[in-house]
């Protein structure tokens, strides 16, 4: 891939490098995508990167770190701007959005 494409699926990789606090303290560690916590990726023309979140709890007590944890896996990236982290009020997660890697 390239382009925005590209761009997209090297956030989506670094999202799910990103393991999900909750998932490692139930001892099956996911990733961020994996979890089915990323609602959306969106990328202004200008590189200014949201990623809403889908919390496994509205009231997350690790929203701000994994926040920071974003941050600071795609702020390096060439073509990231910024990066601002949003989560979703309208969704409710169920572990029907787990995507088990084959």
């Amino acid at each position: 891939m390239n382009g925005a494409g590209g761009l997209v699926a090297e956030i989506e990789a670094r999202l799910d490098a990103i393991l999900d606090p909750c998932s490692v303290a139930m001892r099956d560690p996911m990733g961020l995508v994996e979890m089915g916590l990323v609602e959306d990726i969106a990328i202004a023309t200008d590189g200014a990167v949201t990623v809403t979140l889908c919390l496994t709890d509205t009231s997350c007590v690790h929203f701000a770190g994994i926040a920071a944890y974003i941050r600071d896996a795609l702020l390096p990236l060439a073509g990231v701007s910024s990066v601002d982290i949003a989560h979703t009020l309208d969704t409710i997660w169920t572990d029907e959005r787990i995507r088990r890697r084959a």
